[in-house]
């Protein structure tokens, strides 16, 4: 029982609510016996917790340098990590089952807030992130990635035969495969974004896939849950907080997000022996192609 981990680490809750839908850890939301609320995250699995030790020193690095509020680990262990919630909420919450975010609405000024986050973010010296022991990669081992599930995904999720052409068109073009790695969250959803009771941006979740990668893997969640036009304007606002936006950006993103959210999660579901993931892949595959 998470609340008997709890306690072995000197923490006494009541658990309020658990969040099942993170792949590699289950989320308790816990008040204390004086009234504050804690968030414990619980690993799912030997490899995740393994990358705790990793994750805490990439925040210790990271809390200074960005504007916005990131979780403070007071407990971490290959069992449990808590810490005090942050304030604000989720801009919008995921739906378990399509992993969309069908109700989230981005206004110009979370767009700025959000892009100069990142842009801050990327900004950070890789070789100061390095030291944390987060995974290192880049534009090109990204690359050789999508090649590798393309192949993958064409012979087991039946990925139309113009949809595998235009990504073999994308992964073949030098344009977007350009530069080093950056510092990246990789996962900025809007249920990992917390804002205020105004809607401003306070505070950013989940740093668990946290490396040093292609920098187009910042904007592929923004993409996928505020639509091609929202990616272009949270690409200005990125530039305008001086990230390096190159033209051929935009149109990469696009493609990554969509990747992402249909070869990549059919896979995932695969290899994790979850039809549900691999049902809704194939379906958004067909969509696609109509």
């Amino acid at each position: 029982m998470i609340i008997d981990v709890a306690r072995a680490h000197g923490l006494d809750v009541r658990i309020d609510e658990v969040n099942e839908t993170g792949w590699d850890f289950r989320v308790h939301l816990a008040t204390a016996r004086d009234g504050t609320r804690w968030v414990l995250r619980e690993p799912r699995r030997a490899d995740v917790a393994a990358r705790i030790p990793a994750e805490a020193r990439l925040l210790e690095v990271l809390r200074p340098r960005l504007p916005v509020e990131l979780p403070n680990w007071e407990i971490h262990g290959p069992d449990l990590v808590a810490y005090r919630r942050l304030s604000g909420e989720p801009l919008a919450a995921e739906d378990p089952l399509t992993l969309d975010v069908p109700f989230a609405t981005a206004d110009e000024d979370y767009l700025a807030r959000l892009g100069e986050v990142i842009a801050a973010l990327h900004r950070t010296p890789p070789p100061l992130l390095a030291t944390t022991g987060v995974e290192v990669s880049g534009p090109q081992a990204l690359r050789a990635e999508i090649d590798a599930e393309l192949t993958e995904g064409v012979a087991r999720l039946a990925v139309p035969e113009h949809r595998a052409q235009r990504w073999r068109r994308w992964l073949a073009d030098d344009r977007y495969w350009l530069g080093a790695g950056v510092p990246v969250h990789r996962d900025l959803s809007p249920n990992h974004t917390l804002v205020d009771q105004v809607g401003r941006f306070v505070g950013l979740l989940d740093w668990a896939d946290a490396a040093i990668d292609d920098a187009a893997q910042d904007f592929a969640a923004p993409c996928a849950a505020f639509g091609p036009d929202g990616l272009r304007r949270l690409l200005a606002a990125y530039a305008a907080a001086g990230g390096r936006a190159r033209e051929s950006l935009h149109d990469h993103v696009v493609e990554l997000a969509e990747f992402r959210r249909t070869v990549s999660l059919g896979l995932h579901g695969l290899r994790a022996g979850q039809a549900h993931y691999v049902d809704l892949a194939r379906s958004r595959l067909t969509l696609a192609s109509r």
